[in-house]
C-alpha cells in the first residue's frame, strides 16, 4: 500500500541550511567530486580501505524483535541485524548494539516466509542466513556500487538456494519467503527488497516510505483503479508478486537514501505494517526514543489491531560528524539505485539479468562487436603442427574412399533389387502425464487450465491432475472473474507443486473484484477438462 513520501521525486542537494545550487554533490555510486570543483567527503583509496570513507564517525544503534502475533500457531519472519566487521549478529532479546560504522559497515535484514507448516520458516531462516554469509564474505567492499552489488546478489542467491531446497524435499514444495535487507558502509543507505516487507525513514518528525511493495494492491493503486482509502479495506491485499524461493530467478528493487544526523530506519514485515496505520507508526518512533521499548511498542499495537500475521520489527538510529545536519534535508523518499552493469565476465555477471537497474548511466548501453578469432593451424596431441601436405594426402585419400563407396552403391550391383516400399514414419508417441497438485485457501472457486474449466476446488482440499508436458496457465475464478492466476513450465518425468493463494470465498452476491496480476509460482506440467 502506498504510504507518504513513497512516490515523490527527490529534490535538489542542499547545504546545512537547506539553501539550494551551489552545494557540494557527488555521484551515489562512485563518491567523486561534482564539476564544480568542490571535493567529496570521500578520500582516495589506499590497501584494504573503501573508497567512500566519510568525512567524520557515523554512529548507529540498531536493534530487531519479533512476535508470532495472535492467530498464527509459530513464527515465520525471521531478522538479523549484524555488524559486518566485527560479525556479531542478533544479539539475545533487550540488548542494543552500538558502533561506528567501519569499512565492512552493517546489514538489517527482515524476511516474511511462506507456505505453510515449518516450510515459510526454513524459507526465512535460510534467507537471513544466506544474506549474512554474502554479506560478510570476502574482501571489504572497495565502494559504494561494490557494495550495492553484493546487496542484489546476496537477495538473488537466497532465493536460489531456497528454490533448490524445495525442489529436493517435496515437502517444502512452494515455500518461499519476502527479503528486505539494507546495508551501508558510508552515509549512503542500499536496501534491496523483493516481495512487501517495508522500510520507512522518520527525518525531522516525518515518515516516509523508501520501500515499493511488489503487491497487487500496490500495482493497483498505481494504476488508477483503487483509491488509498478503498486499498486499506481491499481483500486481496495478501497477494505479492514475486518471493525468493518461488521462481528460481527474482528481480531485486534497489534503492538508497543519503542519511542524515538523527535518521531513524524502521524496517518491518506487513504483519506490522497492514495492521497499523501509518501515522500511529510516526507517533510511536517519534515519541519513543528507547529502541527495544520502542519495537515492543510497535509489535504491541500490531496485535492490538488483531494480530492476525507474525510480526518483525528492527530500528536503527544514526548520527555523527559523518553525516549531514538533518534541518533543510530534502524530504526522504522512494529512488532506484542506477547500479552500473560489470563488463568483465564473471559469475555474478551471469546473474545481472535479474537486477533492477533504474536509470542508465551514459555508457551503459555502448554496444559491441563480436570478437573475432583467426582459425589457427592444425596441430598434433603434442602441440606440433601438422605438416600441410600430410593434410593434403589424408584430403586425397578420403576423397577416393569416398568416390569408391559410391561405385559400389550404384555402380557394381548386376541383378535388380525388387522395389521395397518405404518404411512408415515411427509413431508419434506422446510424453508421459506429468502429475501436478494443485493446492489453495480460495473457496466456492472454480479451476481452468489453460482457459477449460477443471472444476470447483475447495480451500484446505489438494486437486491432482495428470498434465502434459509444456507450459500451461493456471486461473482460480471466482463468479467469473479470476482471483489468482500462474504460468508454469511442466517437465517429463517431474511432478509439479503448486500453491495458488487468495482470500476465502467471496460472499454471495459480492460484487466481482478486479482482475488480479498473476503471481510467481513454481516451475513444475493434461488432464479432463470439466464439461
Amino acid at each position: 500500500m502506498s504510504e507518504p513520501g513513497q512516490n515523490e521525486a527527490p529534490q535538489a542537494p542542499t547545504d546545512a541550511e537547506g539553501h539550494a545550487g551551489n552545494v557540494e554533490q557527488s555521484s551515489p555510486a562512485t563518491g567523486e567530486a561534482s564539476p564544480n570543483g568542490h571535493e567529496d567527503a570521500m578520500k582516495t583509496p589506499t590497501a584494504g580501505i573503501p573508497s567512500v570513507m566519510p568525512a567524520g564517525p557515523i554512529h548507529v544503534r540498531f536493534y530487531g524483535a519479533t512476535n508470532v502475533g495472535l492467530i498464527r500457531e509459530h513464527n515465520e519472519d525471521n531478522l538479523t541485524v549484524a555488524n559486518l566487521t566485527t560479525k556479531v549478529r542478533d544479539l539475545p532479546d533487550g540488548l542494543v548494539q552500538e558502533a561506528e560504522v567501519l569499512p565492512d559497515g552493517i546489514l538489517l535484514a527482515v524476511c516474511d516466509g511462506m507456505g505453510g507448516a515449518a516450510a515459510g520458516e526454513v524459507a526465512s531462516q535460510m534467507a537471513v542466513d544466506t544474506i549474512f554469509e554474502i554479506m560478510s564474505g570476502g574482501e571489504t567492499c572497495a565502494s559504494r556500487d561494490d557494495l550495492a552489488r553484493r546487496l542484489v546478489y546476496s537477495i538473488e542467491d537466497a532465493g536460489g538456494r531456497i528454490f533448490g531446497s524445495a525442489k529436493m524435499d517435496r515437502s517444502r514444495r512452494g515455500m518461499g519467503t519476502t527479503a528486505t535487507a539494507a546495508a551501508l558502509i558510508d552515509k549512503v543507505l542500499f536496501v534491496g527488497q523483493v516481495g512487501d516487507s517495508r522500510a520507512y525513514v522518520l527525518r525531522n518528525g516525518e515518515l516516509s516510505l523508501i520501500t515499493k511493495d511488489q503487491s497487487l494492491v500496490n500495482q493497483l493503486i498505481e494504476a488508477g483503479q483503487l483509491t488509498e482509502e478503498e486499498a486499506e479495506s481491499f481483500e486481496h491485499s495478501n497477494i505479492i508478486l514475486q518471493a525468493l524461493g518461488t521462481t528460481e530467478d527474482v528481480s531485486v528493487d534497489l534503492t538508497f537514501l543519503e542519511l542524515r544526523q538523527g535518521d531513524r530506519i524502521m524496517m518491518c514485515s506487513d504483519g506490522l505494517s497492514g495492521m497499523v496505520h501509518s501515522e500511529i507508526i510516526r507517533e510511536v518512533l517519534a515519541e519513543v526514543r528507547d529502541i527495544p521499548a520502542c519495537c515492543a511498542r510497535l509489535i504491541e499495537m500490531a496485535n492490538a489491531g488483531g494480530g492476525h500475521d507474525n510480526i518483525t520489527c528492527i530500528i536503527a538510529d544514526f548520527d555523527g560528524p559523518g553525516l549531514a545536519p538533518a534541518a533543510g534535508a530534502p524530504k526522504a523518499a522512494y529512488q532506484q539505485y542506477p547500479l552500473p552493469v560489470l563488463e568483465e565476465d564473471d559469475e555474478r555477471a551471469a546473474r545481472r539479468t535479474s537486477m533492477k537497474s533504474g536509470a542508465t548511466k551514459p555508457g551503459s548501453d555502448v554496444k559491441r562487436a563480436p570478437i573475432e578469432y583467426d582459425d589457427p593451424a592444425p596441430t598434433l596431441p603434442t602441440g606440433a603442427p601438422i605438416p600441410w601436405s600430410l593434410v593434403a594426402l589424408g584430403a586425397i585419400l578420403l576423397g577416393a574412399l569416398l568416390l569408391f563407396a559410391f561405385f559400389i552403391v550404384f555402380g557394381l550391383t548386376t541383378t535388380a533389387e525388387p522395389d521395397v516400399p518405404p518404411m512408415p514414419p515411427p509413431p508419434i508417441v506422446p510424453s508421459a502425464p506429468v502429475e501436478l497438485r494443485i493446492r489453495t485457501d480460495i473457496s466456492n472457486g472454480h479451476l481452468f487450465v489453460d482457459g477449460e474449466d477443471y472444476g470447483p476446488v475447495t480451500s484446505g482440499a489438494d486437486v491432482q491432475l495428470e498434465l502434459s508436458s509444456g507450459v500451461h496457465r493456471l486461473e482460480i475464478r471466482v463468479a467469473g472473474s479470476p482471483i489468482v492466476s500462474s504460468e508454469l513450465t511442466l517437465r517429463p518425468g517431474i511432478p509439479g507443486d503448486v500453491l495458488l493463494s487468495g482470500p476465502s470465498a467471496e460472499e454471495d452476491g459480492a460484487e466481482p473484484p478486479p482482475t488480479p496480476v498473476p503471481t510467481p509460482a513454481p516451475p513444475g506440467a493434461t488432464g479432463t477438462p470439466v464439461p
